[in-house]
């Protein structure tokens, strides 16, 4: 899935932990190690950001959040953690 610029939220420097101190201690591993590999993909100059779908599509798509690699304002490349339709 393409994921829309416009969905961005914030730029993550460090792996992700309050965020998802509320989950189990096996999906929030599962999405550490989802960051930590897409972190190291970063070249020099990209940068890993957050993102989550807007809730005017979460019918349709299910409420999505995951990180994407930018470089010079474009998403090269991106990895969904959550998929709900709840």
């Amino acid at each position: 899935m393409k994921i829309p610029v416009e969905w961005l939220t914030q730029r993550c420097e460090n792996a992700p932990v309050a965020e998802h101190r509320k989950l189990p201690a096996t999906p929030a591993l599962r999405i550490r190690m989802a960051w930590q590999k897409l972190k190291a993909q970063a070249g020099e100059g990209e940068e890993v950001w957050a993102f989550a779908n807007p809730s005017n599509t979460w019918k349709k798509l299910g409420k999505q959040t995951g990180y994407a690699v930018v470089r010079g304002g474009k998403i090269i490349a991106s990895t969904v953690v959550t998929n709900s339709f709840d």
